[in-house]
């Protein structure tokens, strides 16, 4: 695949984390499961943004790797499974309640 094409449309990490909790969303909403392989992660963004979504990541210098910047963002569960290369993600606001965009636990308000 030739790369880049449209890189201007993810000139921020913030845009790339929208795009991918909004295949996330699609996914929940066609399978149920909140649970996506990083494998399917990749084919859903080049589907949806015709762009690699790791070259994208190398490109921009988000991060050494797909995961890392997955983790990095603080917004995903990430469950590994063997071989070590093969993991799944979940949004962690819907496997853990009560978790902020950030990552960070909601605060407790004061009564």
């Amino acid at each position: 695949m030739a790369f880049p094409q449209n890189l201007s449309a993810f000139s921020s990490m913030s845009q790339v984390l929208e795009a991918i909790d909004s295949l996330f969303a699609a996914e929940l909403k066609r399978t149920g499961s909140p649970w996506v392989s990083s494998y399917q992660l990749t084919e859903l963004f080049l589907a949806a943004y015709k762009l690699d979504l790791e070259k994208l990541i190398e490109q921009r210098g988000y991060g050494k790797d797909l995961r890392y910047f997955l983790t990095s963002s603080r917004r995903f569960s990430i469950y590994s499974h063997q071989p070590s290369s093969k993991y799944y993600l979940a949004p962690l606001k819907l496997i853990v309640p009560g978790v902020l965009k950030s990552g960070r636990p909601r605060p407790k308000l004061r009564h």
